[in-house]
């Protein structure tokens, strides 16, 4: 690993207004350059075990010496192609632990959770996510989406031509929403992976959808633009998603670059 990057980070997770527990977990591991939320699912037995199993076994294949056993179907020529490597490995370790744990015991047949994770390196973010938890990027004062959503809406507006997606938008009502793949549901899923080169000052924001949901993303720039203090900017986002109904768990994990 690199030597540890100057990255101050924050978190806060709340139940929400509506929910009797909170099914999402995450991690903020500076030392590690990692910072991950994971969101059982709703409805899913056991999505808490779930979403804590994704954290764990992330968490753990940064922690662990030497390299991952499973090897990149595409290969791995750079130092910045073993780091994404790396990353979407350990999600798809993960994946496969919640699912054979899923298939032993009754109780938690069935549990899923999507997953978003952000690992930081010299000059270079490495992003992994299944679902519809989400990666942002807070640079120069503009808010940036880096994840695009697993859902049938988002799937819809990619593949649709406009009148055609608005006619089936219409159809599914409150099924738009619904996830087309998340972590345990199969022994494999298809990972999403990006790579983005970094600046000093940059703030990532990972989130589940109990944030990004009932806020707009106009609220959330201007709350990451207004306070630097990460901690007071997470408790603000976690407030205003509870204030727009807290129709869901919340969770934000905010990491900015230092240096300059």
């Amino acid at each position: 690993m690199y030597p540890q990057l100057a990255i101050e980070a924050a978190a806060q997770s709340d139940v929400g207004q509506r929910r009797s527990h909170n099914e999402d977990s995450f991690a903020v591991l500076p030392c590690l350059g990692l910072f991950m939320v994971a969101d059982g699912l709703g409805g899913h037995a056991a999505g808490e075990v779930a979403s804590r199993m994704a954290i764990e076994v992330v968490k753990s294949c940064f922690e662990e010496a030497g390299d991952l056993e499973e090897t990149w179907p595409y290969g791995a020529a750079t130092p910045h192609d073993r780091d994404e490597v790396r990353l979407v490995m350990s999600v798809r370790r993960a994946n496969r632990a919640i699912y054979e744990a899923s298939q032993r015991q009754k109780e938690t047949r069935g549990m899923a959770t999507t997953f978003a994770g952000v690992l930081l390196a010299p000059g270079m973010a490495y992003i992994a996510h299944v679902g519809d938890t989400r990666v942002y990027r807070m640079r120069d004062g503009r808010l940036e989406r880096l994840t695009r959503d697993h859902t049938l809406l988002e799937e819809l507006l990619r593949e649709g031509d406009r009148d055609s997606m608005l006619e089936a938008i219409e159809a599914l009502n409150d099924r738009a929403s619904a996830v087309t793949r998340a972590l345990g549901c199969d022994e494999n899923v298809e990972i999403e992976s990006r790579v983005e080169a970094t600046l000093p000052g940059d703030v990532f924001l990972v989130c589940s959808d109990g944030l990004w949901g009932p806020v707009p993303e106009k609220r959330i720039a201007g709350v990451l633009g207004a306070h630097r203090d990460l901690s007071l900017a997470a408790s603000l986002l976690i407030d205003l998603a509870n204030e727009h109904g807290g129709p869901d768990n919340v969770t934000c994990v905010l990491a900015r670059l230092g240096g300059g």
